[in-house]
């Protein structure tokens, strides 16, 4: 099931990014509407490939990737809702390419395997951003 749910994902790569880029400018984020194109489109392009990586495989890559990709954003100042926003939207169009590309009899294990996916990165977010907080606390001690 692992080879066709890639392949289903690689058939529909490029409007997945598109569809995610496309709703990211749309958002009420400031930091997604202000952030130039080629520079979105590149992390989008990135997380997606990790994204299809584990679909493939194991969600370890994409899962360690987003948990970077997280810390670097709110590093950045992004706040954990937009970065949940970025996860949400790909968790959303994703069902919608499994619904409509697979074959119905594999669709809950592909929709959970999704799931079970990004869900590892959401749980991840609340432990990153203390990290990035005390840090913050630290840095301000020394000064």
């Amino acid at each position: 099931m692992s080879d066709l749910i890639y392949r289903v994902f690689l058939d529909n790569e490029a409007d997945l990014v598109n569809d995610i880029i496309h709703q990211l400018k749309q958002s009420t984020s400031r930091h997604y509407m202000a952030l130039e194109w080629d520079v979105l489109l590149r992390r989008v392009e990135s997380m997606v490939a990790y994204f299809l990586i584990s679909l493939r495989g194991t969600p370890d890559q994409f899962v360690r990737y987003a948990s970077e990709m997280a810390e670097e954003r709110i590093a950045e100042g992004y706040s954990i809702n937009e970065i949940l926003m970025v996860l949400g939207i790909l968790e959303e169009k994703s069902w919608a390419i499994i619904v409509e590309g697979m074959p119905r009899e594999g669709q809950v294990r592909c929709l959970s395997r999704v799931t079970g996916t990004i869900g590892a990165v959401k749980e991840k977010l609340p432990g990153i951003y203390v990290a990035h907080l005390e840090k913050l606390e630290q840095e301000a001690a020394v000064r």
